[in-house]
């Protein structure tokens, strides 16, 4: 019992710690909890406090995508022309570029397909023509889109261009 009466004063003592402030032999302002006889209590600012900021609500649109389980696209790449396909001459400069995209592209997403980094066509579409080509060599790229903003978008494919020329007459 004796031991008890100690340890509760310790426990019903309030501790509070005083901030003094004072300046020091080099003109400096000082603060601590030890301070010497020329000090005074320090004025402190009442304690910030931060609320937490109110949570904005999504977008109908973005919210109709969580709906749908929409979660983002996994894999997009041009699956035709192949990496160096060649355009030969019989075919005047024209190819079709097919797209292969997972999951299958959602409402309101659109397909850009880019031509050297120059936009050539947009739609809700996995196939494109490209026709009269110039003769070199190309890259093609495809992205999808959702009012403007980028999804996805595929690597760069490289084709060339054979168009013809009298220099690629056949030999006889």
């Amino acid at each position: 019992m004796k031991s008890l009466i100690p340890l509760l004063l310790l426990l019903s003592v309030s501790v509070q710690a005083q901030v003094y402030t004072w300046i020091n032999d080099e003109g400096i302002r000082v603060y601590g909890d030890e301070p010497p006889a020329h000090a005074s209590k320090a004025e402190l600012p009442q304690l910030q406090e931060v609320k937490m900021p109110k949570v904005v609500q999504k977008e109908e649109e973005d919210a109709t995508e969580s709906e749908s389980g929409f979660t983002g696209y996994r894999i997009l790449e041009i699956i035709s022309p192949k990496e160096d396909h060649m355009i030969t001459t019989g075919y005047a400069g024209s190819t079709n570029i097919q797209i292969n995209i997972q999951p299958q592209l959602q409402p309101k997403h659109e397909v850009t397909l880019l031509l050297n980094g120059k936009t050539i066509e947009t739609g809700a579409q996995l196939e494109f023509k490209l026709e009269n080509l110039n003769r070199g060599t190309h890259l093609i790229q495809v992205m999808v889109k959702h009012q403007g903003k980028l999804l996805i978008s595929s690597s760069k494919r490289r084709i060339y261009v054979q168009r013809p020329s009298i220099l690629n007459r056949p030999r006889t």
